[in-house]
């Protein structure tokens, strides 16, 4: 199938300034207030995108189904969010506790096992029955606020599946860390087999001391594969902080968020299909938005410096997706420019399933008009081909291409002066 659309953006700032994010806070992610509802909000605006954030979603017969249930693609994050206090002994109420625990399993019985019709509702989207059958992987959050425990279980079992808890100090700090979908997910994933295998893990401190060593081991528990007991002591958050590397990682990502930039254009027009190029955009993790943001940014400063010719292309290479980047002042023309950019692109690298193209203006400018092109053909035929070589040979696209190899270290050392 193939989509193609187009729309305006009227108050974009100058594109280096938008890929630099100079007005991103210095928290991405900020808890403002301990009302659950609070929470709810900035977890769907500021970290899951509210394409895929549906609040409060209700049963058939009006409860509550859970706080916040979070549909990317194939995963499914069901979220409950309790504001607790500490009784005199220093711990939460284990009633309180278990009810979070209880509801999370209940939602998650009504979704996956009595299939029970659910609306999804949010602000971008229309009402829309949810789909049981096109999720594989189910993460169940517990969020309990207030003050916290001195001594807390990262994890709870109930009915055999695992929960998540996640406390007022820890939750803006992983979703400061890992603030794309495919970084969080993985994040969970990882922490579930990690506790799985290990029968004695002691943590000294909160879970961002867990999170460091999962940062600071290239987002991975495997060097504790062989461990019979495991102890992380307190300090190593506060550690991973201080590295150079992991400061000149930050630096670097900063220009990533022009990628997030990116989403928000595809977010802005409230229709099924944009909604699939919103969620191609999404897709990638902090690091590989980092490389396509340069890309972009790269090819967009050749554009407007070429005084010569009346476009500029560029192909960049995903894992299963290309990517086809067009600028081009005549918007007629440019649509159909990219429709064909991207269909050679799916023939010259037929490993990628995937296109997905981004065309905008030649020059760079505070106003802009961008149009995006989805191309999803799992099946490339013989004829498919003939077509494309054809539709190359009259075009003249991408026949005797510049090859340029690029590498990107996720932690950059610092040059030397």
């Amino acid at each position: 199938m193939c989509y193609l659309f187009d729309f305006f953006k009227n108050a974009i700032p100058r594109l280096r300034d938008i890929f630099f994010s100079r007005s991103l806070p210095k928290n991405y992610f900020q808890i403002k207030g301990t009302k659950a509802e609070e929470i709810v909000h900035e977890l769907a605006i500021k970290t899951f995108l509210t394409d895929w954030c549906f609040l409060n979603p209700k049963l058939p017969n009006g409860n509550e189904l859970c706080d916040l249930l979070v549909i990317f693609d194939d995963t499914a994050i069901i979220w409950q969010i309790k504001d607790l206090k500490l009784g005199r002994d220093g711990k939460y109420k284990k009633a309180e506790v278990d009810k979070n625990l209880r509801q999370l399993s209940g939602a998650r019985r009504q979704l996956f096992n009595l299939n029970t019709p659910i609306k999804l509702e949010n602000s971008r989207r229309a009402i829309e029955k949810f789909d049981p059958k096109s999720i594989k992987k189910i993460y169940l959050n517990s969020v309990l606020l207030g003050e916290g425990e001195e001594a807390f279980s990262f994890v709870e079992e109930i009915k055999n599946h695992t929960v998540h808890v996640f406390t007022k100090e820890f939750l803006p700090i992983i979703l400061n860390e890992l603030n794309t979908v495919s970084d969080f997910v993985e994040y969970l994933e990882k922490k579930e087999v990690f506790f799985k295998k290990n029968d004695f893990l002691m943590v000294i401190g909160g879970e961002q001391e867990l999170l460091a060593v999962y940062v600071m081991n290239d987002r991975s528990f495997s060097r504790f594969d062989k461990s019979d007991h495991v102890l992380i002591t307190e300090g190593s958050w506060e550690h991973l902080q201080n590295k150079s590397e992991y400061k000149a990682k930050k630096k670097a990502d900063r220009i990533s968020y022009g990628w997030d930039s990116m989403i928000d254009r595809a977010h802005d027009t409230p229709s099924e299909e944009y909604e699939r190029v919103a969620r191609e955009l999404a897709r990638p993790n902090r690091f590989e938005r980092r490389y396509l943001s340069k890309a972009f940014l790269d090819a967009h400063i050749r554009a407007h410096k070429d005084n010569t010719h009346n476009l500029f292309r560029r192909i960049t290479l995903g894992e299963g997706i290309t990517y086809c980047f067009l600028f081009q002042d005549d918007l007629d023309q440019r649509k159909a420019m990219l429709a064909a950019i991207c269909w050679i692109g799916r023939g010259k690298y037929p490993q990628n399933k995937k296109v997905l193209g981004i065309a905008t203006e030649m020059k760079i400018r505070p106003i802009s008009s961008y149009a995006f092109c989805l191309l999803d053909m799992p099946t490339w035929t013989r004829e498919n081909q003939e077509n494309t070589e054809r539709l190359q040979k009259e075009t003249g696209i991408f026949v005797n291409p510049d090859i340029t190899y690029v590498h990107e270290d996720e932690y950059p050392k610092e040059k030397p002066l």
